[in-house]
């Protein structure tokens, strides 16, 4: 009983350690495939964001680089640059002149329409070609050096869109323009002797930007030097700039894309991918959509869930065979238990009725009383569900003589052991007495006489005890249900441990390949086969 309660505490032991360990790899494989997820689906969205704005950057390129031949042109052509050193008065010839070349190139231009207004001026003149809707009677040649833009964009050494966007100077309900000014030398000299003044309209960039789809929650920015502007409504709006937690190295992207981990102007910690533009210290940026983000994520904690009760449920099933078989091997030894029998009274008495037969000369009646006493003795003598191999032929023998005097002498056992080495050599206790009881029941009974042999014998490692009789026989389905437990018959001694049970529990001690075979032939006899380590 102690053994059985030993095993009890063992088996929750099992079971708690079980739990736990599977605790601990369902964390571990949440864990890590949370972070494997997570950042597929983060790099997933920042790749397809980057190519979104790989398209709208060269959009934006393309007009920004037409945009910068129609500068160069109007540096570097020599009716502008004799416009500058000749200075005419408004309607001369070379005037006129000058301002049909520099209509003609505008005209051309594919970026026209994002250029409100170009003009070239020189100390007291200018040449403007403005669109109707913005034109105006600004004197550009006194009022243009008077901006605050004026003189830094001039004297810088390339183009400087540091000013951001501003109101048009140079009309009453101006819109929205980015200014370019750049230098025009004499044309035989280096000294600057007037400047080309530029206006580009913020559609540049929204139109760019609308061209593409972009999902409700992410949100584009134009970023200039010291300005941010967000695109919204089909405008752009000045925000506050990025609070940039943590910058993201991808070596899978683009060279000059940047990934960053920010908080945008509403508070909201995002992704924004960001790459530049053909227009110095400017760039565009995307935030990745968060709700597909969510969305993916959602698909991502549905499939580690299916996983996850994939995992248990095979764990919970594999507890469950493996708490099954426990129940099965202690319900086995319960019985076992059970079918000890307290030999002190019992004991008693068989020595009494010995000592009554010698007495009175009866040397048979002592002979089986002595061989019963020590078969209950044997029953009852401890709870180890093994014993060496020489207490279980003690056992068959003291069996085998009662079985004698039962029928008469019409039944004979020989015991043989090749080896004496396999006497002490360990067997699942009450072995070997079914098999030798199954084959007087089944084969010798039915015939009236015979002989049974058992034989121990060592054979490539293992135990191997041959139970053979010389009986009737039987068929192959009666061999298999009797290892199935489907026998009818029952044993006189061993009521609750039949062949079948004597096999399980061979299995549950020592696994496979031992337990039993049955080979037999009907009408000449059977062989009953116990394979077993050797394990002393």
């Amino acid at each position: 009983m102690k053994k059985i309660l030993h095993r009890s505490r063992f088996k929750n032991r099992i079971i708690t350690f079980t739990i736990a360990a599977l605790i601990v790899v369902c964390a571990t494989f949440i864990i890590t495939s949370y972070s494997i997820f997570q950042n597929y689906f983060e790099h997933s969205l920042i790749r397809s964001t980057e190519s979104s704005l790989l398209l709208v950057s060269d959009s934006i390129d393309t007009n920004l680089t037409s945009i910068y031949r129609l500068v160069r042109f109007c540096r570097s052509n020599p009716s502008v640059a004799d416009y500058i050193d000749s200075n005419p008065d408004p309607g001369s010839v070379k005037a006129v002149a000058t301002y049909d070349r520099i209509s003609e190139e505008y005209g051309y231009n594919s970026a026209a329409a994002y250029i409100p207004r170009l003009a070239v001026v020189t100390g007291s003149h200018f040449l403007q070609i403005v669109n109707a809707p913005w034109s105006s009677t600004a004197d550009l040649s006194k009022e243009l050096p008077r901006q605050d833009f004026f003189d830094p964009l001039l004297n810088a050494s390339d183009y400087d869109f540091s000013t951001g966007f501003i109101k048009d100077p140079f009309y009453r309900n101006g819109i929205q323009i980015l200014p370019i000014v750049r230098p025009i030398s004499y044309r035989f000299n280096s000294q600057t002797g007037g400047c080309l003044f530029m206006e580009l309209s913020t559609n540049l960039f929204t139109d760019a930007f609308g061209r593409y789809q972009i999902e409700d929650d992410s949100h584009v920015y134009l970023n200039l030097p010291e300005h941010c502007y967000c695109y919204r409504n089909g405008e752009l709006t000045e925000v506050e700039a990025f609070h940039v937690r943590e910058t993201v190295k991808n070596a899978a992207l683009m060279p000059d894309t940047v990934v960053s981990k920010v908080t945008d102007f509403r508070g909201v910690n995002t992704i924004l991918v960001t790459i530049p533009i053909n227009a110095n210290g400017c760039t565009i940026s995307c935030s990745i959509s968060l709700a597909q983000l969510h969305t993916r994520q959602l698909f991502m904690w549905l499939t580690i869930l299916v996983v996850l009760v994939i995992i248990i449920g095979a764990v919970l099933l594999f507890m469950r065979k493996r708490l099954l078989n426990e129940k099965e091997k202690n319900d086995l030894e319960y019985k076992m238990l059970q079918s000890q029998i307290n030999p002190h009274f019992i004991y008693n008495t068989l020595n009494s009725i010995k000592w009554m037969a010698t007495i009175q000369g009866s040397e048979g009646i002592a002979e089986m009383t002595t061989a019963l006493a020590k078969l209950l003795k044997s029953l009852s003598k401890g709870t180890s569900l093994t014993v060496p191999i020489r207490e279980e032929l003690s056992l068959l023998k003291d069996y085998c003589t009662i079985q004698s005097y039962r029928y008469g002498g019409t039944v004979n056992v020989d015991i043989r052991v090749d080896d004496p080495s396999i006497e002490d050599c360990n067997i699942v206790k009450f072995t070997l007495q079914p098999l030798v009881e199954n084959a007087i029941f089944h084969g010798i009974e039915p015939k009236g006489a015979g002989h049974i042999d058992v034989h121990l014998y060592l054979e490539d490692g293992f135990i191997r005890i041959d139970v053979t009789d010389d009986g009737v026989g039987m068929s192959q389905e009666k061999a298999e249900s009797i290892l199935k437990n489907q026998s009818e018959s029952k044993s006189d001694f061993f009521r609750e441990f039949g062949v079948y049970n004597v096999n399980r529990r061979l299995l549950f001690e020592f696994g496979e390949p031992a337990g039993i075979t049955i080979n037999s032939i009907e009408g000449e006899g059977t062989t009953m086969t116990v394979l077993i380590p050797v394990r002393r």
